[in-house]
């Protein structure tokens, strides 16, 4: 039991470092465009009007960077001992960006609004319904690789535990989300997204 507890400590940190990651993401793909960026807790934020294309390959910056981390954590974590701090940190990264990647996925097929995982598909001629499929066999996928190639007993304790992971997880994400909402989105002008939409609007 303190080792599981030490574990959901170390994926909501990871999880919380993933998502400024992700973040910083957004904003190297507007300032590898000459964009000027910035952003806060779980938000990106141009700080000039731009087109739908610069938007959109800003938005793929983001998704780009969870995938990066699961694939650099997948390539380290087979070659370490399962009871290394080591081990528990890759899988944590795992966990913590196949969440976010699945959290994203079934809000935008509940809310049918891709957002940021739509407005970057687009740029490839895929719409976002086939995106957040693809992203759900990614992150759905990875987690059988890694379930299997560790052994991971697959009990009703262990679901209950990982259920418990995900609504910790998403129970973070959003108290990030209220924060960043009621103290630092104001802070950000509200620009254009080419002729239709108002990114950051404060009305």
């Amino acid at each position: 039991m303190k080792y599981r507890i030490k574990f959901l400590f170390l994926l909501i940190i990871i999880g919380i470092v993933s998502t400024s990651l992700h973040e910083l993401g957004h904003c190297i793909f507007y300032w590898i465009q000459g964009i000027p960026a910035s952003m806060s807790l779980v938000m990106e934020f141009p700080l000039i009007d731009i087109t739908t294309k610069q938007y959109g390959i800003g938005s793929a910056g983001g998704p780009l960077v969870n995938i990066l981390l699961i694939t650099a954590a997948w390539y380290f974590v087979r070659k370490v001992d399962k009871k290394s701090i080591k081990w528990n940190i890759y899988s944590a990264i795992i966990i913590a960006n196949s969440f976010y990647l699945i959290f994203r996925s079934i809000l935008g097929l509940a809310k049918n609004d891709g957002g940021e995982i739509e407005s970057s598909m687009i740029l490839i001629g895929l719409n976002f319904y086939v995106a957040a499929v693809l992203f759900l066999i990614l992150a759905f996928t990875i987690l059988a690789l890694w379930i299997h190639k560790f052994k991971i007993k697959i009990s009703f304790g262990n679901i209950g535990y990982y259920m418990l992971l995900f609504i910790s997880y998403l129970i973070v994400i959003l108290v990030m989300e209220a924060i960043d909402t009621k103290y630092f989105w104001g802070k950000y002008p509200s620009v254009e997204i080419g002729d239709d939409r108002i990114h950051n609007p404060h009305n």
